[in-house]
């Protein structure tokens, strides 16, 4: 594949998801970021956009796969087996929404674990610092959320740390393309 296939991969396995989501919301004058989690958008009996969501998450998943496997492994292997793992959790969460419950609660959580762990390991093969600030930005979205801080659902940190992953990971594939060194 070349360069700007490679490059395409990369950007796509997240903004493809991140359309979708806009979809998801704009089809569903429910949604409120003070009140919801994004997965409300992916309940299956409980949305009429949950198709389209979790479409977005399980394709976006399945492209983070196969571009961390092709492209990103030769420059940055910690990252990308982490960020593997990161897809194919992304994949769960799309596939087993909220309908399964405690189930949908351990794939979102590991998600979202996962995005942390790929930061970290990101800043550490980089030897960029930003990714830590990101990861503590992230965490301190999370324990506003969860201790009523700040008054707003899940939808709130949870957007917010993937747009501020959005930052290193764009990076790592400006970098792979750049490079022109993958797998």
């Amino acid at each position: 594949m070349s360069r700007r296939n490679s490059f395409i991969l990369g950007v796509t396995s997240f903004l493809l998801p991140l359309l979708l989501l806009a979809i998801s919301i704009l089809l569903s004058p429910w949604f409120r970021w003070e009140a919801n989690a994004l997965s409300d958008l992916g309940h299956a009996t409980g949305s009429r956009a949950a198709w389209i969501y979790n479409l977005g998450l399980v394709t976006g998943g399945i492209f983070l796969i196969i571009y961390s496997l092709n492209y990103s492994s030769r420059n940055f292997p910690i990252t990308s087996k982490v960020m593997v793992l990161t897809g194919y959790s992304l994949v769960l969460v799309g596939t087993f929404d909220e309908v399964y419950r405690g189930l949908h609660y351990i794939v979102s959580v590991l998600f979202f674990l996962l995005l942390a762990i790929a930061a970290l390991s990101y800043s550490y093969e980089s030897k960029k610092n930003y990714p830590i600030a990101i990861v503590i930005v992230s965490v301190v979205a999370w324990i506003l959320q969860l201790t009523a801080i700040c008054p707003c659902g899940e939808a709130v940190p949870e957007i917010i740390s993937v747009l501020l992953t959005l930052v290193w990971y764009f990076d790592l594939v400006l970098k792979v393309y750049r490079t022109g060194k993958w797998s």
